[in-house]
């Protein structure tokens, strides 16, 4: 036990690990769910201020080259939080979607031009 305890990271290299781990689980989802929880996560990590459930599921309707919004398109805020495999909550009182801790934030801050590279050029 000493030995398996003593092996383990620690510290933000811990955080890093686990953070690691759940990309890896939601690269395992089928590729739609993929695309869309890298999109949100994108969404979350690059905004300016805090997002609203509304908000971030009309942006993630947007489609390239249509004039109109189709209220069709609009993603229902479960599959979201579904998608991204526990790294995105909503606050029920203020109905903004963030990302579960600020390690999470800080952690697809220094990955995401790597993890998501042209993530904000498709924003």
């Amino acid at each position: 036990v000493k030995s398996t305890l003593a092996k383990l990271s620690k510290g933000s290299a811990a955080l890093d690990d686990a953070y690691k781990e759940v990309i890896q689980r939601i690269k395992g989802q089928l590729s739609g769910d993929y695309q869309l929880a890298k999109r949100v996560l994108s969404w979350i990590t690059y905004a300016k201020r805090p997002l609203t459930t509304t908000e971030i599921c009309c942006a993630l309707a947007v489609e390239p080259d249509e004039a109109e919004l189709d209220p069709e398109s609009i993603p229902d805020i479960e599959d979201l939080l579904s998608v991204c495999a526990g790294l995105v909550v909503v606050d029920q009182e203020s109905a903004v979607i963030r990302l579960v801790h600020y390690t999470t934030q800080e952690y697809f801050e220094r990955i995401r031009d790597t993890w998501n590279p042209g993530a904000q050029t498709h924003m």
